[in-house]
């Protein structure tokens, strides 16, 4: 039960963070220097954080399951299926190597494919476009509510609160750029405010309805639910990994980046210098580091 408090309050503080970031631009101005290295450094925070704590406790859960059912066996059958048993846990073995491929790779796509969509929606009729970006982005912060979700279910608080602030420190900016780009477009401050609404929402609730899932494969059979937990949290590594490697970072490579793009296109170029380049690089690289120095300092107690 204390999975569910721990995600409720995280969920909560993630709808207001979402939320209260959204109306800043409605309130007043912020730098978009600032903004632009908060969203680096959030960008080194996805990738750290894939890399470094959900793919590897994606990993464990799913070896963790494995064991769990040879123990489970080693009781029923004690010594007497003895080479039954090695064939089949190196076919178990390769059964979980391909799912941690197959995992990864069609959360990565999944991603690629909406991105893909919206894109093509967006090419045409310049009055849904805002709707179009909206959904977008809905959809982005339902696949960070899976990440949180599948997380949660680990029981791991230090695993929890990682992932949180990873997706926190992506989603706000995001927010931000949304409320931004929707003004641009000329939309009435009642229908920005539904649409930031919308997208405050998505994570929140795909997180607790992704956590409650878990918990029904759970109620049939714990290992189910273990192997379960791990796939979705490696399916939300990949998507970690597109949204950080796809839309920030190569931004910041071509230092063009923008939160949203703009109705005119201006396409300011922000050539901040050396000083400011050395500032964006180490953003990224203290983001990327911070959640495997976390990550290191709590041992695994299970």
């Amino acid at each position: 039960m204390e999975g569910v408090y721990t995600l409720g309050v995280f969920a909560l503080a993630m709808f207001f963070g979402s939320y209260l970031a959204g109306l800043i631009p409605l309130a007043f101005t912020m730098s978009e220097s600032r903004i632009r290295r908060i969203s680096i450094f959030g960008a080194g925070l996805l990738v750290g954080t894939a890399l470094s704590v959900i793919i590897p406790e994606g990993v464990e859960v799913l070896y963790s399951a494995r064991f769990g059912t040879y123990r489970y066996f080693a009781v029923l059958r004690e010594q007497q299926q003895q080479p039954q048993l090695e064939f089949d846990e190196e076919h178990d073995d390769s059964w979980i190597h391909k799912a941690i491929g197959f995992s990864l790779i069609i959360g990565f796509l999944v991603m690629l494919l909406i991105d893909e969509t919206f894109r093509a929606a967006t090419s045409g009729e310049r009055s849904r476009f805002g709707l179009t970006a909206t959904i977008g982005l809905i959809v982005h912060a339902a696949a960070d509510g899976v990440a949180l979700g599948s997380a949660s279910a680990t029981n791991r608080a230090d695993v929890q609160f990682i992932v949180f602030l990873a997706i926190m420190l992506h989603k706000a900016p995001a927010a931000f750029g949304l409320v931004s780009f929707l003004l641009v477009e000329g939309l009435e401050r009642v229908r920005v405010r539904r649409h930031l609404l919308a997208f405050s929402l998505s994570a929140p609730l795909t997180a607790m309805l992704t956590f409650y899932i878990i918990a029904m494969f759970g109620s049939n059979s714990s290992l189910s639910s273990h192997s379960f937990t791990g796939i979705l949290m490696l399916f939300s590594a990949g998507t970690f990994l597109y949204v950080a490697t796809v839309h920030v970072l190569p931004e910041l490579v071509l230092n063009d980046y923008q939160l949203m793009p703009t109705s005119s296109n201006s396409g300011h170029s922000h050539s901040s210098g050396v000083g400011g380049n050395i500032k964006e690089l180490s953003a990224l690289i203290v983001g990327a580091l911070f959640p495997a120095i976390i990550a290191s300092g709590h041992s695994h107690s299970h």
